[in-house]
């Protein structure tokens, strides 16, 4: 019997899993991570500690199981600076980082306007990707720049410790910024105005390739001896395909660290606004539009973490079901580390609005979660003026809370679909390792089962349709003030 190992290297977690050669879940294995924080709005994580995840679960899985093939999914945009010996240079950038505000400005104008880079890239420069973090080490950390031999993503780095081969796949390389979407390549132009040798990029795969085998040493401790390594896919890709979205119009809500909102579509147009994000899927020539609230599970979670912090998970949703619909007036801004869709803000911050002394905990956290989802509800609404959105299917820890999929449902005005096997982009990337075995892509696709359907509530539609007016006007009259407060932090 095939089996098949999927590790996803997350913000958070690294997460693996193992699966058969028909989809059943045989193990589950993970490894705690945690973000640095050198200054505000800035994120960062060694590498190494991603390998030294990588290989105890290797480890722990090879006590039980003989792997045919590793897939990988990754957390996208996070720069990782290799020299001339590919060793880390610096701490891994993440994608959460907001510090290149100024060399996103200063991008834009030099490639001639932000519809200029977006017809070229799919997407504006935004303070997340990647080419913009490389563009800061070059300004402000410029003996680490010159030692810069190649870039990677999370997940090529462990590839490269796996098997020596450098490269990226084409979903991850359509988040750095510097692809050219229409040329299906990395853009020269930007590496010519900028001055940076276009060499320091890798070679581009699908997400299904072979990528080699084991280096020798970990064959003899692993045991696995004709293992293939397969390239895997940016996180919010592979998850999608881990639970079948390969089609027009077929579309995942993500609740995890991140809030994500991703549709296929046949449209290949960017949004020229760059408000939502266009990106390749996994599977090769097909694209999906995507918005992205930078801060969702992590919200509840840091209220839960700061002020509820003797509360267990079903005691915290039973509090938020003690509240009413609409929260008794309180609306959450879920900012806490700016935000990208839709409005690009990394000076946002979170904001409990209209609190008063009617209000009590339970109203706290019933806003969170509310605010949390009219964030999503923006990216959807963005997406479905571009292309029609059939099916809506969700994943992440928010995924695992009944009340807040009915939320959703209410928000979005459509059924949401669960997927019996919910292990995001680890099991996308199980999947990503099977097509890369051999396996056709119609068996693999059979893997997915839906395993409950939540049907919207129409009695909330209109208490939701109000408060989310008020919610994005709130944003919109803060922006000054949130102005005024970074000039302040910065003094």
């Amino acid at each position: 019997m095939e089996k098949y190992l999927g590790i996803d290297v997350g913000t958070t977690s690294i997460k693996g899993l193992v699966v058969d050669e028909n989809g059943r879940l045989l193990d589950t294995y993970s490894w705690p991570l945690k973000m640095d924080i050198p200054k505000p709005g800035w994120a960062e994580q060694d590498p190494n500690l991603w390998w030294e995840g990588v290989l105890e679960i290797l480890r722990n899985v090879s006590l039980k199981h003989t792997i045919s093939a590793i897939g990988f999914s990754g957390q996208m945009h996070s720069l990782v600076c290799l020299d001339k010996n590919f060793q880390v240079i610096r701490p891994a950038i993440l994608w959460c980082d907001q510090r290149t505000t100024q060399q996103c400005k200063k991008a834009t104008e030099i490639m001639g306007g932000e519809t200029k880079v977006i017809e070229k890239m799919g997407n504006p420069f935004l303070e997340g990707f990647t080419f913009p973090k490389i563009l800061w080490i070059k300004e402000n950390e410029r003996a680490n720049f010159n030692k810069i031999k190649k870039i990677l993503l999370p997940k090529d780095y462990i590839i490269y410790k796996l098997t020596g081969n450098l490269g990226i796949d084409y979903s991850d390389a359509s988040g750095t910024a510097c692809f050219n979407v229409n040329k299906n390549t990395w853009d020269s132009e930007v590496f010519e105005k900028f001055e940076i040798d276009i060499s320091i990029m890798p070679d581009i795969y699908l997400s299904y390739d072979d990528r080699g085998e084991l280096r020798n040493e970990l064959k003899s401790q692993l045991g696995w001896n004709n293992c293939k390594i397969v390239s895997g896919g940016a996180d919010n890709a592979a998850a999608a395909f881990g639970i079948g979205i390969s089609k027009k119009g077929e579309s995942m809500v993500s609740i995890g660290t991140s809030g994500t909102v991703l549709t296929i579509t046949e449209n290949k147009k960017p949004d020229l606004e760059g408000k939502i994000h266009y990106f390749n899927h996994v599977l090769e020539n097909k694209y999906y539009y995507m918005g992205v609230m930078l801060s969702a599970a992590n919200t509840l979670n840091w209220v839960r973490d700061h002020f509820f912090p003797h509360s267990s998970w079903d005691e915290i949703e039973e509090r938020i079901n003690n509240s009413k619909p609409g929260s008794n007036g309180i609306i959450f801004l879920p900012y806490l580390n700016g935000e990208r869709t839709p409005h690009r803000d990394p000076n946002a911050r979170g904001v409990i609005f209209g609190i008063s002394s009617i209000n009590n905990e339970n109203d706290i956290l019933r806003a969170t979660m509310e605010g949390i989802t009219f964030g999503l509800r923006d990216s959807f609404e963005l997406i479905k003026e571009k292309t029609e959105i059939k099916d809506m299917r969700i994943v992440g820890g928010g995924a695992k809370n009944k009340t807040w999929i009915k939320l959703v449902a209410a928000n979005f005005k459509m059924p949401i679909k669960i997927p019996q096997i919910d292990e995001g982009g680890a099991y996308g990337a199980s999947m990503l390792a099977a097509l890369g075995n051999g396996q056709n892509l119609e068996h693999v696709l059979n893997w997915v089962k839906i395993k409950e359907i939540i049907e919207p509530d129409d009695n909330l539609f209109e208490i939701y349709d109000e408060l989310y007016e008020i919610y994005k006007k709130l944003y919109f009259s803060l922006k000054q003030n949130y102005i005024q407060m970074a000039k302040f932090l910065n003094l």
